[in-house]
């Protein structure tokens, strides 16, 4: 059975109240966009990756292209694509890729992740704006670390990491400033583990603020 927690608050507070190295690995898929070039997330950005890195051996992510080079430089840089659904996607046959960013000693089988149109489609309507597939972080997490292992999600939206780590058999912590976001989070973790007969007793906590 998977033990997850879940943070109402700023991941930044969770961070640096966490041991070094207390968790395997941090798997993540930060916020960007328009809305998040600014002076002040250029600052978060070297303080929540030092936080992450000095809580866990091994750190990745997923960002936009265009953000790639917001980031210290990294040990390692894979990517994930959707698969093209017809022929008037752009050429090399697919119509959607991002980096996967790196920290740590870890070496994926392959250099880039594909997955079909149909495993990345969320319904119209879901109530986050930029929600990964589950497939994706599924894919992350089983080929990042063993069974057994805690995962530490600083930016936890929707919740997506949650459910690929109650599917996998992984603990979690989530970390997610939106109430409204952090509401939908645990609704669908719960429903991942009801699915799996999975009992479900999440610890949900404040960052105190």
């Amino acid at each position: 059975m998977s033990e997850v927690t879940l943070y109402l608050g700023d991941c930044l507070d969770v961070m640096r109240g966490m041991a070094d190295n207390s968790v395997e690995a941090v798997i993540t898929d930060p916020p960007y966009g328009l809305d998040f070039r600014n002076k002040e997330w250029d600052a978060f950005i070297p303080m929540w990756i030092a936080e992450a890195r000095r809580i866990a051996p091994i750190v990745m992510f997923t960002t936009a292209p265009t953000t790639l080079w917001d980031y210290p430089r990294p040990d390692w840089v894979n990517c994930w694509y959707r698969e093209a659904s017809n022929s008037r996607t752009a050429a090399g046959g697919f119509n959607h890729w991002s980096p996967v960013v790196i920290y740590g000693k870890i070496k994926f089988p392959v250099d880039s992740i594909k997955l079909h149109a149909i495993q990345h489609a969320y319904p119209k309507g879901f109530p986050h704006p930029s929600p990964k597939p589950v497939i994706l972080m599924r894919w992350l997490i089983e080929n990042g670390t063993d069974q057994g292992a805690t995962v530490l999600d600083p930016f936890m939206g929707s919740g997506t990491t949650g459910v690929a780590c109650v599917q996998t058999g992984r603990n979690f912590i989530g970390c997610e400033i939106s109430e409204e976001y952090f509401r939908i989070a645990e609704k669908r973790i719960a429903q991942a583990a009801a699915q799996l007969h999975i009992p479900f007793a999440p610890m949900c906590e404040s960052d105190g603020n």
